[in-house]
């Protein structure tokens, strides 16, 4: 399971985006923020037997920033290890794109990085092979996750098996790998 959630008063369009990933993501649950600490976070990860936590964070009322953190079952209380910080440039919500689809329940899917051309392209699939790790399948697959390497950022469209766009189109100009424990 990966729970989604923000930063502490968030705007309706960081509230959008993290439920229009977590509509393209397996086992996602969006999860208010509201006054919850990163440690009151993990105890409700901790209970719900989830894997990751992304929190998005904002610049001027648009999202710009994704921190991904993994919970560590092996102590006696749960903690995080922050994982990878992902830098956005932008974003499109599905309702801002009059070709996007929705796409319900979707259990397999596949990373495409054939257009990846620089290291951010190649650590944002590692990224995404990390959080749908139980849910690959190559060959029959209900969403791709598809990045292109375009001019100085990576772009990341969700694709569903009719080659319709679902989900948000994100621009990211870079991911930084953290590693470290909260």
């Amino acid at each position: 399971m990966i729970i989604i959630t923000t930063s502490h008063k968030p705007s309706q369009r960081t509230r959008s985006f993290a439920k229009d990933l977590a509509s393209v993501l397996p086992d996602a649950k969006v999860i208010t923020r509201g006054k919850k600490t990163l440690r009151d976070l993990s105890i409700i990860g901790f209970g719900l037997k989830a894997n990751h936590i992304l929190v998005i964070g904002e610049k001027r009322g648009n999202p710009s920033l994704i921190r991904m953190f993994s919970i560590d079952y092996s102590s006696k209380y749960p903690t995080l290890l922050h994982k990878y910080s992902i830098i956005l440039k932008g974003i499109t919500l599905s309702r801002e794109n009059p070709e996007a689809v929705k796409t319900y329940g979707a259990e397999k899917f596949r990373v495409n990085h054939k257009e990846c051309n620089d290291n951010n392209c190649f650590r944002l699939a590692d990224v995404f092979l990390e959080l749908v790790y139980n849910n690959i399948d190559e060959n029959n697959y209900d969403i791709e996750i598809k990045l292109v390497t375009y001019k100085n950022y990576t772009i990341v469209n969700f694709i569903n098996t009719y080659n319709k766009i679902c989900g948000p189109i994100i621009k990211v100009s870079r991911v930084k790998r953290v590693e470290r424990t909260i």
